[in-house]
């Protein structure tokens, strides 16, 4: 029996003017032989109709919008995610957060959600992947040109029975 998903909690942070963190909790469920590997978890994730969102609008996960952010769900392959370190982590959402495009950066207040979560990434010793999606045209839905910012980040628990999904975008 393939592992299922069920959201735990999803919060939402505003950053600059249209931009906003997303971090959703999933508990996993299944036995502890399934889940013996992070990368079969996330592709496990990946596969499951849950891992559906746009976050284009308030939607929950698992509507059938057919898109997992900019991409088509049906596209969307753990190979486009690389396993990173939580100061890799950290290092990426500041690049994003501190990027000179952006007139103001967002405050302390809108930070401190990001590094919370990095923090308890980190202390736990999560496993952490980052998106990083081919730029084919073919791996994005037709409207990608709403999409200024979009990173992915997933953190998978030690023991495997949780996995966070961090999405920070700017559309």
């Amino acid at each position: 029996m393939a592992l299922s998903f069920a959201v735990i909690e999803t919060t939402m942070t505003p950053l600059w003017d249209f931009g906003w963190f997303d971090l959703t909790r999933f508990a996993v469920n299944g036995s502890a032989g399934k889940r013996q590997d992070s990368s079969h978890v996330l592709r496990e994730f990946l596969s499951d109709p849950i891992s559906q969102r746009s976050f284009c609008d308030l939607g929950h996960w698992g509507e059938s919008v057919q898109r997992h952010g900019p991409f088509p769900h049906d596209r969307v392959v753990v190979e486009w995610f690389r396993a990173i370190t939580p100061e890799e982590l950290m290092e990426r959402i500041r690049a994003v957060l501190d990027d000179p495009e952006f007139a103001e950066p967002p405050g302390a207040e809108q930070r401190r959600p990001l590094e919370a979560w990095v923090e308890t990434v980190d202390a736990r010793g999560d496993v952490v992947f980052a998106l990083d999606a081919p730029e084919q045209v073919h791996a994005r839905v037709d409207w990608d040109f709403v999409w200024m910012v979009y990173r992915e980040f997933v953190s998978v628990s030690p023991n495997r029975d949780e996995l966070s999904v961090g999405v920070i975008g700017y559309d």
